[in-house]
């Protein structure tokens, strides 16, 4: 099918610009770095008074309301022996211990980690340089459980004033849950009690109290933390401290914290650790609990604080209550939480249409209980919503074709001005009713459908680690590379049905003719999910010219008796 070289244009230069943005981000995105940090205790701001220190005394002096210094009897560091103990609940496995009085090795117990894919080149590549004979596992080992906090890390850390040091707990006895204790160096002492709920939800309540003769004013705190390594974006799935209040806001890059915290301006809803597919949130349910902030922390940690300042005169308490969410980024049980968890869900751009495909696709998948299969209906539905848009491109293309002879006519009257060239060319689209921009509609309108169904692969829980055919993750790429591999056959196949412009630069002509190959590339470090939308598409494309080559004739210019006797 012929084009004019306008169109032509402008489908190389879409084509280029897409080209080099799946270039960008499938083959150049940030590579893991080994990030070796620095054992620092950093505060959470720069107080204007000296910040108290956790220094066993027989006492300290503290200044009244009025101004006055008083003496206040503090309480012995009270020896702890250290303990260790299992916490269980619903779908979720852990510990508490002595050590922070928080969770850490917290997993989900229904769902496995990613899968450590190895291409087939990747693995034929390090064997001819390194001479390594390890036999080749297109999905690696098998996966062990879902990690949402490390063993390093202490989800629902608590404690008061400048430093962020967890501190050392104590054990309570409680008929049910967990309940540990600690007394802080400013002499407040912290409860921390956790609870299940019949609905299978935790929940903790934390309490400080003042056990001192003198009013307690400071920062009271609670927080989750972990070590993390590499710089986090859009296109890797490292597990990192979140805040959201009007927006989600991400600690990308752990050194935006080496030198200070970074606070939050709006009010915070909730906090926790996540990654592109699980989530350990915690949500306030008390009032005035609305401040964040991202911090470094003890032991090479980091992470994200709820903080409220506070006043507690002698013997009196100040209480917190959250409820916990543990669990996948499932938009419909983040949802059904109220606060915004679903923001934790970030579609990116166009991540209008890509809640729209998959909302399609989870219709499909609860037809056909596949997801594979729901990809596949995915492709005819959006080829066939956009197929009256296509026709009438097809229209215009066949109308465009039989307009050549009287725009080679302007080309060889105006060859020494450009301008003057184009412009009789747009009276003459004008004239004749055709539109040069028509045969890109389709394709411009397209594009939006792929990035968002990048995202979509990229970023739901749904389709974590889904199966199809001989493919064990098609978030994933394809270890074996059949299917970008057959993609850029499909091109190939779909670009002879589409003869260039005899007029067209030469130089434009290889570009275009390289495009398959580019693409083909590309795809062998994008989700084999993209691959497989992308390969039906092109399938479906081809049958769609066929159809509109035997209903539309390409029209063949009159030629010269001079010609035919040559």
């Amino acid at each position: 099918m012929k084009k004019d070289d306008t169109e032509q244009r402008l489908i190389l230069a879409v084509l280029l610009s897409l080209a080099v943005y799946w270039a960008w981000v499938g083959l150049f995105a940030p590579p893991v770095p080994q990030v070796e940090a620095q054992a620092e205790v950093l505060s959470m701001g720069e107080p204007a008074e000296p910040v108290l220190q956790a220094v066993e005394t027989d006492g300290t002096e503290e200044t009244d309301e009025v101004g006055e210094t008083s003496r206040v009897e503090a309480s012995p560091i009270e020896a702890i022996s250290s303990w260790d103990v299992s916490f269980d609940a619903p779908g979720i496995e852990g510990r508490i211990g002595s050590n922070g009085g928080g969770l850490y090795g917290l997993n989900l117990t229904e769902h496995r980690a990613a899968m450590d894919v190895r291409p087939i080149w990747t693995h034929l590549w390090n064997r001819w340089r390194s001479g390594d004979a390890e036999k080749w596992k297109p999905w690696g080992d098998p996966p062990d459980v879902a990690r949402l906090v490390t063993e390093n890390g202490l989800f629902l850390a608590a404690g008061s004033g400048q430093d962020l040091s967890p501190g050392t707990w104590r054990e309570l006895p409680v008929e049910s849950g967990r309940a540990v204790r600690m007394r802080t160096p400013e002499g407040l002492e912290i409860t921390k009690t956790f609870a299940v709920d019949p609905k299978g939800v935790l929940n903790l309540e934390v309490r400080w109290k003042n056990e001192t003769a003198a009013h307690y004013q400071g920062a009271l705190w609670v927080g989750a933390m972990d070590k993390f390594e590499g710089k986090a974006s859009r296109y890797t799935n490292f597990s990192r401290p979140i805040l959201f209040g009007d927006d989600l806001e991400t600690l990308d890059d752990i050194d935006d914290v080496a030198r200070g915290p970074k606070y939050q301006d709006d009010a915070i809803k909730w906090f926790g650790i996540g990654d592109r597919y699980f989530l350990a949130a915690a949500i306030p349910q008390s009032e005035g609990w609305d401040r964040g902030l991202f911090s470094a922390s003890t032991e090479e940690r980091a992470g994200a604080f709820l903080v409220r300042e506070a006043t507690l005169s002698p013997g009196l308490a100040e209480t917190l209550r959250m409820r916990i969410y543990l669990g996948t980024k499932d938009l419909e049980a983040l949802e059904s939480e109220g606060v915004g968890l679903e923001k934790s869900v970030d579609f990116g751009f166009f991540g209008f249409f890509s809640h729209i495909l998959l909302f399609i696709l989870e219709m499909w998948q609860g037809v056909v209980g596949n997801w594979g299969v729901a990809m596949i209906l995915l492709t005819v539905t959006v080829k066939m919503a956009f197929w009256p848009l296509t026709r009438k491109s097809f229209e215009s293309s066949r109308k465009m074709q039989a307009l050549s002879p009287q725009m080679a006519e302007i080309k060889e009257k105006h060859k020494d001005d450009a301008q003057k060239a184009g412009q009789a060319q747009m009276e003459l689209f004008k004239k004749e009713g055709v539109s040069p921009l028509a045969g890109c509609l389709p394709m411009f309108i397209q594009m939006p459908v792929w990035f968002a169904l990048y995202s979509v692969l990229l970023f739901a829980a749904d389709l974590y680690q889904a199966d199809f055919l001989y493919l064990a993750h098609r978030t994933s790429r394809d270890p074996y590379g059949f299917l970008p591999t057959l993609v850029g056959v499909g091109m190939i196949f779909q670009q002879r049905m589409t003869p260039l412009s005899p007029t067209m630069d030469p130089m434009q002509q290889k570009m275009i003719r390289i495009m398959p190959l580019a693409f083909t590339i590309i795809f062998y470090s994008f989700p084999s999910g993209l691959a497989l939308y992308v390969l039906v598409n092109t399938i479906l494309s081809i049958l769609q010219m066929f159809l509109v080559n035997r209903a539309f004739p390409v029209v063949h210019p009159p030629v010269a008796a001079g010609s035919r006797s040559k």
